[in-house]
């Protein structure tokens, strides 16, 4: 059975590398004999995760549309090493050594928990992008049907949707890194200040 072709608008994609926070792609539209290839960017920063399309550039140069579009997976490869560079923590990935395994009959609402190096796309498989604290969601719950986890991430403070089974378990405390103790504090302390803020006044 043929794979469903992936069409931008009348355009139909031949290549996409995805990169960082974007997807680069290359497409083509034959009827098109003015432009016929086309490049642009796709992105999924909406809360719906629907795709969204930008930055588009077309031409009747094959060549010139290629040079374009090797030049922008380029540029994210670019932002990518420059990101990485900038953190601070080690970056060594954390593996089932390093936790108390996923426990399905356990809740792990509010605790650390380290995402599954699989799940992570692999330019961001780094550990600062696995410690997360769980703060909700039914897939939390011990003996849930829900897959449903909300995470904040320990190093950015990103929150987060994630699957239960995205979790490869809770972090054991000896191998919680200094750095990690010192921003679970510091998120603790904003999550309870921010719920007093929402308590309704007696």
């Amino acid at each position: 059975m043929d794979e469903e072709k992936r069409m931008v608008d009348s355009f139909e994609v031949k290549h996409a590398i995805h990169v960082g926070d974007r997807q680069i792609i290359f497409a083509v539209d034959d009827t098109k004999t003015d432009y016929p290839y086309m490049v642009c960017n796709c992105t999924w920063d909406n809360p719906f995760g629907v795709e969204e399309y930008s930055n588009a550039a077309a031409s009747a140069d094959y060549l010139e549309m290629m040079t374009e579009f090797t030049s922008r997976v380029s540029a994210q490869l670019e932002a990518v090493k420059t990101e990485r560079d900038k953190i601070t923590v080690p970056l060594q990935l954390f593996t089932l050594e390093h936790c108390i395994p996923n426990d399905y009959g356990g809740s792990i609402e509010n605790k650390v928990v380290v995402i599954r190096a699989e799940c992570l796309r692999p330019e961001y498989r780094t550990a600062d992008k696995q410690l997360v604290l769980a703060t909700g969601g039914f897939g939390a719950h011990a003996n849930s049907r829900g897959r449903a986890v909300y995470t904040v991430n320990l190093y950015s403070g990103k929150e987060s949707r994630w699957n239960r089974e995205d979790i490869l378990g809770m972090v054991k405390p000896e191998c919680m890194p200094d750095w990690a103790k010192e921003r679970l504090k510091q998120i603790q302390t904003k999550r309870q200040v921010k719920h007093k803020k929402q308590e309704p006044e007696r």
